[in-house]
C-alpha cells in the first residue's frame, strides 16, 4: 500500500495551478483595459494590445476610409469589426461610405440600410438614408430617416428646419408628412409652429394642415392657434373661423354665437376665437359660481387696490359688416375705480372703438348692460372683445374690488344699413 501525497504537496499544488489562472486571468483584464483605454482616442495602439478589438477595428476602419488610397485596409477592418461584434451597425455604415466612394450607389444603399436596421441611433446613417431617400423620391422612407434622427437628437431641428419647411409646401409631400405627423412624434408641434409662422405661402402648406385637422385627434391648441394667426395675417379670418369651429368638441358646438362661450361656463381654450385670460400683476381672473349667474358659472375680475393696465380678458371675433347690440349682465363689488371697467369692441387691425360700453364701478346687484355698434364694409375683417380699464394716465389705473360678468352677447341688428 503506497503512502498518500502530504497534504502539504497538494496544498502547493493547488497554489501554484490557482496563482498562474489568476497571472493569465490578470493579464487579459490588462490587454482588455489598455486596448480599451485607446479604442477610441489612438485605435491602432489599442489593436497592438488585443487585436480583435471591435470598438478599435470600427474606430480604425472609419480613419482608413478617409483616405481612399486606404480603402482595402478600412474595409478589412470593419469586416473584423462585424465578425467581433456582428450587431454593430456603425461598421456596415463604413462599408456604405466605401461603396459609395467607389460608385456603387445602389450597394451603398443597401449597406446603409443594414447599418440602420442594427444601429438605428446612428445618425450618420440615418442622415445619409435621409439624402438617399429624398432623392429617389421615397418620401415616406424619408420622413421616417426624419423621425429618427429627431428623436435622437432634437438639437437637429434648427438645420432641418428649411428642409422641413420645403417638404410642408410641397404637394407631392403632403400624405408622406401628414402621415408620419398622425403617429404624433416629439416634434410634430415644433415643425407645425414653424411651418404656420414661416412658409412662405398659406396656401401651399394649408392641404398639410387640413389633413392633420382631419385626422384622429385633429389638431392640439398648439398647433391650432398660430395657424390661426397665419390665416388672420393673411385675411382669410372667414376661414379661420370655419377652421377652428371644426376642431370644438360636439358638447361646445351649442355655444358657438357672436361671442362664444358668453356665460363662462367652459374653460377658456387660449387661442382662436374662444375667450383669452391674460396675467397682470395686480388682478385675477376666474370663473366662478356665483348666485343669480345664468347657469352656474360667471366670470369674475379681483383688483388688489393697485395701478393696473388691464386689458387682459379678451375674445377675437369674426363678424361681418352690419349693426350689432353688444349686451350682458354686470354686477360690481365694492369696485374702486375713477375710470371704471368697459367691453371694447375694436378692429383687430386698429383704430377707435367700434363701441364701447357704459364704466362699471361701485357696488350694487347684478345689472344688464348694452351697446349698439357698426362694422363697416372694409378694413374690419375681424374684431377684438376686450374687457378693459380706460385709464389715460398711470394715475388713473389704480383699481381694487371685484366685478363679476355673465350673459355676454353680441346681436345682429334686424335692419342694418
Amino acid at each position: 500500500m503506497t503512502d498518500p501525497v502530504p497534504r502539504q504537496r497538494v496544498r502547493r499544488l493547488l497554489l501554484a495551478l490557482t496563482t498562474g489562472v489568476l497571472i493569465v486571468l490578470g493579464a487579459r483584464a490588462l490587454t482588455n483595459s489598455v486596448a480599451d483605454h485607446y479604442a477610441i482616442s489612438d485605435p491602432e495602439r489599442a489593436l497592438s494590445w488585443r487585436s480583435d478589438h471591435p470598438e478599435a477595428l470600427y474606430r480604425q476602419a472609419q480613419r482608413l476610409a478617409d483616405d481612399p488610397a486606404q480603402a482595402e485596409a478600412a474595409a478589412d477592418h470593419a469586416r473584423r469589426a462585424l465578425r467581433a461584434n456582428p450587431l454593430d451597425g456603425r461598421s456596415y455604415r463604413v462599408l456604405g461610405t466605401l461603396a459609395e466612394s467607389a460608385g456603387n450607389r445602389d450597394e451603398a444603399a443597401k449597406l446603409f440600410r443594414i447599418a440602420a436596421q442594427r444601429t438605428p441611433r446612428d445618425q450618420l446613417s440615418q442622415a445619409w438614408l435621409l439624402d438617399y431617400h429624398l432623392a429617389e423620391g421615397d418620401l415616406p422612407a424619408a420622413m421616417q430617416n426624419v423621425d429618427l434622427l429627431l428623436r435622437v437628437n432634437p438639437k437637429l431641428f434648427p438645420g432641418m428646419e428649411p428642409m422641413l419647411l420645403s417638404l410642408a409646401g410641397a404637394p407631392a409631400a403632403h400624405d408622406a408628412l401628414a402621415e408620419r405627423l398622425a403617429t404624433s412624434p416629439p416634434w410634430r408641434t415644433r415643425l407645425l409652429q414653424v411651418v404656420a409662422n414661416k412658409a412662405p405661402e398659406a396656401a401651399a402648406v394649408a392641404p398639410l394642415f387640413e389633413r392633420l385637422r382631419k385626422a384622429e385627434g385633429g389638431l392640439t391648441p398648439a398647433e391650432l392657434t398660430p395657424w390661426l394667426d397665419r390665416l388672420g395675417r393673411e385675411g382669410q379670418w372667414g376661414r379661420a373661423y370655419l377652421v377652428w369651429v371644426s376642431q370644438l368638441p360636439p358638447e361646445r358646438l351649442a355655444g358657438l354665437g357672436n361671442v362664444f362661450n358668453g356665460g363662462f361656463e367652459w374653460e377658456p381654450g387660449q387661442g382662436g376665437f374662444d375667450w383669452r385670460f391674460g396675467r397682470v400683476a395686480g388682478a385675477r381672473i376666474d370663473r366662478l359660481p356665483v348666485e343669480g349667474a345664468v347657469d352656474r358659472l360667471a366670470l369674475r375680475v379681483a383688483f388688489e387696490d393697485r395701478r393696473v393696465p388691464f386689458a387682459h380678458v379678451r375674445q377675437l371675433l369674426a363678424l361681418g359688416p352690419g349693426r350689432y347690440t353688444l349686451s350682458g349682465r354686470a354686477r360690481p363689488d365694492n369696485l374702486r375705480t375713477e375710470r371704471g371697467l368697459v367691453w371694447t369692441v375694436s378692429c383687430t387691425a386698429g383704430g377707435p372703438p367700434l363701441g364701447e360700453t357704459e364704466p362699471l364701478r361701485g357696488n350694487g346687484p347684478w345689472r344688464a348692460f348694452e351697446r349698439g355698434f357698426l362694422v363697416p364694409a372694409e378694413g374690419c375683417p375681424a374684431q377684438w372683445l376686450v374687457l378693459r380699464l380706460p385709464a389715460r394716465i398711470p394715475a388713473e389705473q389704480r383699481i381694487g374690488g371685484r366685478a363679476w360678468f355673465d350673459g355676454l352677447k353680441i346681436s345682429r341688428d334686424r335692419v342694418s344699413n
